[in-house]
């Protein structure tokens, strides 16, 4: 088994801020939100010993850059192995358009 270091990018960062927030002000929800956060952030967590497991998104230009992804609830963690780390690119709502999400 694989052990890999996990890293977010900016964007991922910002995904993380932006769900907290949406849940935490729409919703008044501030333990809705952080539960969320904790929840995601465990999982993605788990990508230091699992990284290697999980699928590779078929589309293109994804595809062809080895980027991988997996489901949490309804959101979707997209990332990619570089070198010994998982490189976590974006946390993405199922309802998005996902391409168009990943574009941006």
């Amino acid at each position: 088994m694989n052990k890999f270091k996990v890293s977010y990018s900016k964007k991922a960062e910002a995904d993380l801020d932006y769900l907290y927030n949406f849940i935490a002000n729409e919703y008044r929800n501030i333990r809705a939100a952080t539960n969320l956060i904790r929840k995601l952030t465990k999982v993605i967590n788990d990508l230091s010993f699992m990284a290697d497991s999980y699928h590779f998104y078929q589309e293109e230009p994804y595809l062809s850059q080895g980027i991988r992804y997996f489901s949490e609830g309804k959101y979707s963690v997209f990332y990619r192995i570089i070198d010994d780390t998982a490189y976590v690119i974006r946390i993405i709502n199922g309802t998005r358009d996902i391409p168009t999400a990943l574009a941006e």
